[in-house]
């Protein structure tokens, strides 16, 4: 599957990518039926504002690994730093 413009492939390696490590990301996750790729919603629940995404590590942050299953939907199959 093609990413969005400006969005890295996640290379799987469990690791922090080192343009990410100490900022927030966007990222791009498998679809949760395993067909294509998603961009989560951004939206507050609350105010419908837009926040500046996620932590990419730190307490919180992104699980960058892959989690077992080949197809699973909160694998980060890309990522965009902020």
């Amino acid at each position: 599957m093609k990413l969005p413009d400006g969005f890295t492939p996640n290379p799987f390696d469990g690791n922090v990518p080192a343009e990410a490590v100490g900022r927030r990301v966007r990222v791009i996750l498998r679809n949760p039926h395993g067909q294509g790729l998603h961009e989560p919603a951004y939206a507050d629940a609350n105010t419908q504002a837009v926040p500046t995404g996620w932590a990419a590590d730190g307490r919180g942050g992104c699980r960058w690994g892959k989690r077992g299953n080949r197809n699973d939907p909160f694998d980060i199959v890309g990522y965009l730093v902020l």
